[in-house]
């Protein structure tokens, strides 16, 4: 059991995608006047880098109200980009989302079935002590990636499925079903343009995120449990602006990550005794847009509607 955790490391470091809340680097393209959305490009603390296809200018005053922000140390909701008249809460239902949650939730058992084979195999590769004699399919494995904003202790990892703006190819090919779920996702709903993402994200037991505020507030983020401690159908651990919230296996879970969270995984037996599958929280992470977001010409199937 122990042993199978440490290995873990070189083949499977784990994930839950929430950006630390500072931009370190900033490069806005002169604006024409007529708007252009030539992309703005930033860079995380984590080191990542992407261009996120917004105007400018409105990304400009985005940033000017979320520094305005900031300074509020009481405010719950401090994100580094605020866009003006934004609904702001915590927790949304699910029945603002319908059609994406109804498309998620009836792959969950797909879903669940692919992660549990990812897990199972990966975790048989890091036992491999010879090192040698590696089949074709380990090798195509993909791998999961660590966290590394500096957020967290305890073991937190990812696995991409859509990033900067387009799909990880090799590991949409490792989930097949989990991917197609990702592509029926309605257009204008699912976020896959940057600052959106879609991925896996494995916690164990005793992971801990400090309280911290995602970019910005025109995403919306949805968990999908797909696998919880020791086999629960429940899990705690999740605080969105002091609020609790528990995951529920198979039932979509939607947030604004632009408010304070927090996570706190509570230690399990599981997590001493048992496999890295029988231990481990793993959601299907999928950022949505905010539904205010459309009107406020921020989607691209929004611009130049008039």
């Amino acid at each position: 059991g122990n042993q199978a955790h440490a290995a873990l490391g070189p083949c499977l470091l784990l994930l839950l995608l929430l950006f630390a809340p500072a931009t370190l680097a900033e490069t806005m393209p002169d604006d024409d006047g007529g708007g252009a959305v030539e992309g703005v490009s930033l860079r995380y603390a984590d080191g990542d880098e992407e261009v996120w296809p917004l105007f400018a200018a409105a990304l400009a005053d985005a940033r000017a109200r979320g520094t305005a922000r900031a300074a509020e140390a009481e405010a719950a909701q401090r994100p580094t980009y605020i866009f003006a008249g934004f609904r702001a809460e915590p927790f949304w239902p699910r029945e603002a989302f319908p059609e994406a949650v109804a498309i998620l939730e009836a792959a969950a058992a797909d879903i669940r079935a692919e992660v549990l084979a990812l897990l199972v195999r990966a975790e048989g590769d890091s036992e491999d002590e010879e090192g040698e004699e590696i089949s074709a399919a380990a090798r195509a494995a993909p791998e999961w990636q660590p966290q590394r904003e500096g957020l967290h202790t305890g073991v937190w990892q990812k696995l991409e499925l859509w990033s900067h703006g387009s799909p990880v190819e090799e590991n949409c090919r490792a989930l097949p079903n989990t991917a197609r779920a990702l592509a029926a996702l309605p257009a204008g709903v699912a976020m896959r343009e940057a600052p959106g993402r879609a991925a896996l994200s494995l916690m164990m037991p005793g992971a801990s995120v400090r309280p911290h505020c995602g970019p910005t507030n025109h995403r919306l983020r949805l968990h999908l449990p797909v696998l919880l401690p020791g086999g629960a159908l429940s899990a705690q651990g999740l605080r969105v602006a002091g609020q609790a919230r528990a995951w529920e296996l198979g039932r979509c879970l939607i947030f604004d990550d632009s408010f304070e969270h927090e996570v706190d995984l509570p230690e399990t037996d599981a997590a001493l005794e048992g496999s890295i599958a029988d231990a481990a929280r793993v959601v299907l992470l999928v950022d949505l847009w905010h539904p205010d977001a459309a009107a406020a010409g921020l989607q691209p199937q929004s611009r130049g509607a008039g």
